[in-house]
């Protein structure tokens, strides 16, 4: 019996493509709207409202109340954001928009280069010309870093970065290797503390005000990135080395060695307190009794050897009294004639005492028959 079969063409990995891909521009879009929102607050609370809130109650409520709204509205931001992306986003759709956040800050960095270069080099005269190869750089840069993202296999690597869990809070095998991991956390987070601490209490960032970067062709107009440095850039890498610390032990590969790590430690036998006290003992006589043994050798084999019908060690020592008496002698004729100006004497008191040093050092190094110093 013949039975007829629809064949369909395979368009699933395309559409999953163009979701993912539109996804993440504007994921990515919607980040950067947030943080121009975030970041123009402090400037308009500032301009228009500081002053008022600032005379009636205080400065310190001022900025309390500043900080209250721009976390506020950063908690916004994150709500509306996580409701856009919905339960079930594109496998990767983290990962893209982490990429895309980045090239457009690098983008935007290189483009200002590019716009500094050109405004240094063509000054007044080719602003215009200046401006259009700034923008035409910046548009072609992001206009090809929107094209790669529609590539399948720029797609799979997406797919990959966000398997290795960065951009998740949830545990790689939570219920194994918890110690061990528990270790690993306190340990990275004790370094970062430490340099942290360093660069506190160096203040290394006591002097610095906002990260800002100027722009070209705008007569010195600049853009804050960064504001209130001292304060910002240790708030970011406490919570980078947070979540570093918990991610890292969450890494797929890292932490399946942990859990192997404390497997294996979980098979060793610890000895009792004992048996360790008695093993202890034992170690600390033998090394006692071996110290002993090999200051008897050497002892005797120093008093064999230089004994006088073997004579191979020499031990005496040269003895140069009666030189180092001539020398300190001259060194006192040789002040009291530089004191009187004779500078004849000195030049010949200075090669009397040189003669007498070359002899000593003869005398010790043994080349005149003299004993040596062994």
């Amino acid at each position: 019996m013949a039975v007829a079969v629809k064949t369909t063409p395979e368009t699933a990995p395309q559409q999953s493509l163009n979701r993912l891909a539109f996804g993440s521009l504007v994921g990515t879009l919607y980040v950067l709207a947030c943080l121009a929102i975030i970041y123009s607050l402090p400037v308009f609370w500032g301009e228009k409202i500081s002053q008022t809130v600032a005379s009636a109650a205080g400065p310190f409520v001022d900025a309390a109340l500043r900080f209250l709204v721009v976390l506020g509205v950063a908690a916004l931001a994150i709500l509306i954001g996580r409701r856009l992306i919905g339960p079930n986003p594109p496998h990767g759709i983290r990962a893209g928009i982490a990429f895309g956040i980045v090239s457009v800050l690098a983008i935007g960095l290189f483009t200002r280069a590019i716009g500094a270069m050109l405004e240094k080099t063509g000054g007044e005269n080719g602003a215009v010309v200046g401006i259009t190869l700034t923008a035409a750089v910046g548009v072609g840069l992001l206009i090809a870093g929107g094209t790669l993202l529609f590539r399948a296999g720029f797609e799979r690597w997406l797919v990959k970065v966000e398997d290795q869990g960065w951009f998740s809070a949830a545990a790689y095998k939570r219920t194994q290797g918890q110690r061990v991991r528990r270790g690993t956390i306190l340990g990275i987070l004790i370094l970062a503390g430490s340099g942290i601490y360093t660069l506190l209490s160096h203040k290394s960032l006591e002097t610095a005000g906002n990260w800002q970067a100027s722009l070209p062709f705008t007569h010195g107009k600049t853009l804050i990135l960064l504001p209130e440095v001292r304060f910002t850039v240790p708030l970011l890498l406490v919570l980078f080395a947070l979540w570093f610390a918990y991610r890292v032990v969450n890494f797929p590969a890292f932490a399946d060695f942990l859990i192997a790590t404390e497997a294996e430690l979980n098979k060793v036998s610890w000895t009792t307190r004992r048996r360790l006290v008695q093993d202890t003992i034992v170690v600390l006589t033998t090394m006692l009794l071996l110290t002993g043994f090999l200051f008897v050798m050497d002892s005797a084999w120093i008093w064999i050897l230089s004994s006088p019908w073997i004579y191979v060690m020499q031990t005496e020592k040269a003895d140069t009294t009666e030189l180092d008496t001539q020398i300190d002698r001259l060194n006192q004729e040789k002040e009291e004639a530089t004191a009187r100006g004779d500078k004849q004497m000195v030049t010949s008191l200075e090669d009397q005492i040189g003669n007498l040093s070359r002899q000593r050092d003869s005398i010790v190094r043994g080349k005149q028959g003299g004993p040596q110093e062994w």
